[in-house]
């Protein structure tokens, strides 16, 4: 009896393991794909909602392409020693592969202009004029930032960054003026 009993169990250890399948099933997947972001948003609109109150702008729009790109369209005005207005395309590659979401690293291809305001005076300082200058050029960028997707439905995007823009101003036009200069971004948007 004890011998038919273990009989029947080899027989049943056999079976089970002739009937265990070699590749892992289909719905447990890897590791990375089981963490991998599912659906989410396709779509930032984001500004720095503080710049608007000393009358600057920044602003983006982005869009995921793959996975682990994504195109963006930014905006800029602001202040440094002169004024600068910048407009950019971006492609920002996610590197952890959950675009929209997290680690971002970007170049840009753009265009700026840059206004210079002049004071001319005398030597009496009585009469003076002031002279508006502007030079525009195309520029590049380079950026790395941190994007957070808040919330149940993710629609809060809370992004921090900063880099390096160039503006390609040639030497006789610029008369001072900083050609490169760095960024830093703090934004607030809505994810879609």
């Amino acid at each position: 009896m004890m011998r038919r009993a273990a009989r029947a169990m080899s027989v049943a250890m056999l079976a089970s393991v002739a009937f265990v399948p070699r590749e892992p099933l289909a719905a447990q997947g890897s590791l990375r794909d089981q963490t991998r972001e599912t659906g989410g948003p396709n779509h930032i609109i984001a500004i720095n909602p503080f710049l608007p109150l000393l009358g600057y702008f920044q602003g983006e729009y982005e869009h995921r392409l793959r996975a682990n790109v994504s195109f963006a369209l930014a905006g800029s005005y602001m202040r440094f020693d002169d004024y600068y207005t910048n407009i950019d395309a971006k492609i920002r590659l996610y590197p952890q592969e959950r675009a929209l979401h997290g680690l971002g690293m970007a170049a840009g291809l753009g265009y700026g202009a840059v206004r210079r305001k002049n004071s001319l005076c005398d030597m009496v300082g009585a009469n003076c004029q002031e002279n508006h200058t502007t030079e525009s050029a195309p520029t590049f960028s380079v950026e790395g930032q941190y994007q957070w997707l808040l919330g149940s439905s993710q629609s809060t995007a809370v992004t921090i960054g900063g880099g390096v823009k160039r503006y390609f101003i040639s030497d006789d036009r610029s008369d001072g003026i900083q050609r490169v200069l760095p960024t830093m971004r703090l934004t607030i948007g809505y994810a879609f």
